[in-house]
């Protein structure tokens, strides 16, 4: 009877410990495959990778003048020439004084640029007929304007052949006279403002060729060192 009481007493005991195994294999079994969900899950909640973003745009807009090399300062210098060009291209009025004594005929001549002593002295000569040719250039300064005529000008050789009606002369001595009066007029009052100063106040100087000038049948002579007198009548 005893025997067969431990034998059952063993077979419990047996049992017990088998159904322990098999329970402890079940939570480990359920363990893992839970840990095996939770990171699946985790893996299926992260965001699907993004592919990198582009380098942001530069916001600041390029000066189309830098991209041309062009500062602010040749931009001004640029339009400062594109002006300086329209106004040398501007067609200007200049005028011409013929006569002596005080007495002149006033001819508008037009020109384009700046205007020069020499293109004075040249348009006299074309609207004359008188040769005013020079020996050196027309300087100008602080002192005043000097004129150097040549010796093949009328100065020497005289009223031309053939005299243009509205600016005859009857002799050497008047034509030397109207000449010197018509360029110093001419330049005065061209180079001076008269309402802002006064004309006269520019000394005109003459020579020929560097020597004084004389005046034919009178004996007079134009002193090249000293300012212009015209000769008026008393």
């Amino acid at each position: 009877m005893l025997k067969r009481f431990l034998s059952l007493f063993l077979c419990l005991c047996l049992a017990a410990a088998a159904c322990a195994c098999s329970s402890e294999n079940g939570a480990s079994s359920a363990a893992v495959s839970s840990a095996a969900v939770s990171s699946e899950t985790a893996q299926s909640s992260e965001p699907a990778s993004q592919e990198p973003s582009s380098a942001p745009e530069s916001s600041s807009t390029q000066d189309p003048s830098a991209s041309a090399g062009e500062t602010p300062e040749t931009s001004a210098s640029t339009q400062a020439k594109s002006e300086t060009a329209a106004e040398d291209a501007e067609t200007k009025t200049a005028t011409l004084y013929i006569g002596m004594d005080g007495q002149f005929q006033e001819f508008p001549v037009e020109y384009s640029g700046e205007l020069t002593p020499l293109f004075l002295v040249a348009q006299i000569s074309e609207l004359t007929g008188w040769n005013l040719d020079l020996a050196d250039e027309i300087t100008s300064g602080k002192g005043g304007m000097t004129v150097s005529f040549a010796e093949t000008s009328s100065l020497v050789s005289g009223p031309p052949e053939t005299q243009n009606p509205d600016f005859f002369v009857y002799d050497s001595h008047q034509l030397v006279r109207t000449i010197l009066d018509s360029v110093q007029h001419t330049l005065q009052y061209n180079f001076v403002d008269p309402s802002l100063g006064d004309p006269s106040s520019l000394d005109v100087y003459f020579n020929l060729d560097g020597e004084a000038i004389v005046i034919p049948d009178s004996g007079e002579t134009i002193d090249p060192y000293a300012p212009y007198e015209p000769q008026t009548e008393g």
